[in-house]
């Protein structure tokens, strides 16, 4: 049997357990699309049956009119294509073929995130003429030498 509530009641309950796990980067994406998503339906009570096809087309319509970007709409859709995916599987909602299909879910690499050679170059080494500013110097070097590593991941290690 479908759950009224269902949509809202199911992103809350796996947003806590990924709180529960520690995921709380993940957890809080989550929690700003499930309540961007409501704030759109104009009720924190989403059910499934509010889940339509027309409804996520409107709805990453909003998001861009709303001046937001395309990775973060994408962002968005994902995440409740992954909550409405959970309801699926639990058999509160029904599988609807291609719901997500007229909406944005790709990746824009438009803009490239490489800074020229020599901005590295003075970001690693230039003197930053305090202590404080050294120490977030060596952190930014660490990172860099870690590939990409994120500063959360970096503070989780000891």
């Amino acid at each position: 049997m479908m759950n009224k509530n269902g949509f809202s009641r199911c992103a809350e309950s796996y947003i806590g357990r990924l709180r529960k796990e520690g995921r709380y980067s993940t957890a809080h994406v989550y929690k700003n699309a499930i309540f961007s998503f409501s704030k759109f339906c104009g009720t924190s009570n989403v059910s499934f049956r509010q889940i339509t096809r027309e409804r996520l087309r409107r709805y990453g319509q909003y998001l861009y009119e709303c001046g937001l970007k395309l990775n973060t709409i994408s962002t968005y859709m994902r995440m409740l294509r992954s909550i409405y995916n959970r309801g699926v599987e639990a058999g509160s909602a029904p599988y609807i073929p291609r719901l997500f299909h007229d909406v944005y879910t790709g990746v824009d690499v438009w803009q490239k995130k490489a800074l020229p050679a020599t901005e590295l170059h003075k970001l690693l080494y230039e003197d930053p003429k305090s202590e404080r500013l050294r120490r977030t110097q060596a952190i930014a070097a660490l990172m860099f030498q870690f590939c990409g590593m994120s500063f959360a991941d970096l503070a989780h290690l000891e």
